[in-house]
């Protein structure tokens, strides 16, 4: 299973998975067992509402998340934002129709019509676990307490070692004895340094939702944009001349890259059909891969107005990169280093030392 495999399915585990483990889990348990069972459980399900907290540490720094989470089958949803500052009282809003979401920063409403995907209670979770327990390995660790809930402590590890790099290497997930739902995970990288914690408060089963928390109601003053899927199209692979063509701007290319690197694909993409005004950009992306899949990715956009703040590197570390101030950050075994060439806001993301990381950053140039 590929790098970008396996951080898919950690993931799907954390956000698309209510029910992990039933009552007796040991290693013993077959996948089809756990998976039948988990099934059944889920199956009585109808609605369910929690206080989800994360906390992502980078390097010596850390960052906080706090959401508000409600769910009722088939298919209504809806999340609130609390932390950070500059997030809270965002709303997504799912009424079975339509995806609603509001910026209070902007005061705009993006409205979506329901994309014809599996709805809430028809993902195929029996693949999803059958997957996640082929590739890893599962021990119960013994029960402990969470938020004053018994839990079964579980943790997992990579049954094989991966080239290139990955978000987690291992996870400790405690299970809620009662309702079968994780209510806490701890994603470790490959030195057994914590990256992650995700914990769910307050959770709420069966309760009986009422559909009118899912009715959303226009701010005040608010602008709706209204999005058309039908209009969107995923950024297809195509070579590097091609995205000289179909890209707003000219690409900036590097002159050295590892030894055994070498360029496979470019996609070029733009969210016009969905930005609200002032807010549109263009991105380029240039891939780079070795024989053991190994990955090497340059990004590159040009906002049409001033580019937001990325939270993600409030805590990397300040960079020199040809005389341009850039940002430099280690986060488990991904890093990643951003910095401008006079429009165009690049980052570099690999597995790669920070020495190589500079020499090919260093090599990217403006064009003249």
């Amino acid at each position: 299973m590929t790098t970008r495999k396996t951080f898919t399915a950690l993931i799907l585990l954390v956000l698309l998975v209510p029910v992990l483990f039933v009552s007796g889990c040991t290693e013993e348990l077959s996948a089809e067992e756990i998976a039948e069972q988990m099934q059944e459980k889920e199956d009585s399900i109808q609605d369910y509402s929690y206080t989800m907290q994360m906390t992502s540490h980078l390097g010596n720094q850390t960052q906080e998340s706090e959401v508000q989470v409600l769910q009722k089958k088939p298919n209504k949803s809806k999340t609130i934002s609390i932390e950070p500052e500059e997030e809270a009282g965002t709303i997504v809003v799912s009424d079975g129709e339509f995806i609603w979401t509001y910026d209070p920063k902007t005061n705009t409403v993006m409205k979506m019509e329901m994309p014809e995907t599996p709805i809430l209670g028809e993902i195929d979770y029996t693949e999803i676990i059958d997957e996640f327990l082929n590739e890893t390995d599962v021990s119960l660790l013994g029960v402990k307490e969470i938020d004053g809930r018994p839990t079964y402590l579980l943790e997992t590890s990579q049954k094989e070692e991966e080239e290139g790099f990955k978000l987690a290497d291992g996870m400790k997930i405690w299970v809620d004895k009662e309702t079968w739902m994780p209510l806490r995970y701890e994603m470790y990288d490959s030195d057994g340094d914590l990256v992650m914690e995700i914990e769910l408060r307050n959770l709420e089963i069966n309760t009986g939702i009422p559909d009118s928390e899912f009715v959303f109601e226009v701010p005040e003053g608010a602008t709706v944009k209204t999005v058309d899927l039908d209009s969107f199209e995923l950024p297809e692979e195509m070579t590097l001349e091609e995205a000289r063509e179909a890209a707003g701007f000219e690409i900036l290319v590097p002159e050295y890259i590892p030894e055994g690197y070498a360029f496979n694909y470019s996609m070029v993409s733009n969210n016009s059909w969905i930005a609200p005004e002032g807010q549109a950009f263009e991105t380029v992306s240039l891939t780079y891969e070795n024989e053991e899949e190994d990955s090497i990715y340059l990004s590159e956009t040009v906002y049409e107005s001033q580019a937001p703040d990325a939270a993600i590197m409030d805590s990397a570390e300040d960079i020199d990169i040809n005389g341009i101030d850039g940002k430099y950050l280690a986060f488990g075994d991904m890093k990643i280093l951003s910095w401008e060439i006079g429009d165009i806001n690049l980052s570099l993301t690999s597995s790669l030392e920070k020495d190589e990381m500079l020499r090919i950053a260093e090599s990217v140039r403006e064009n003249t």
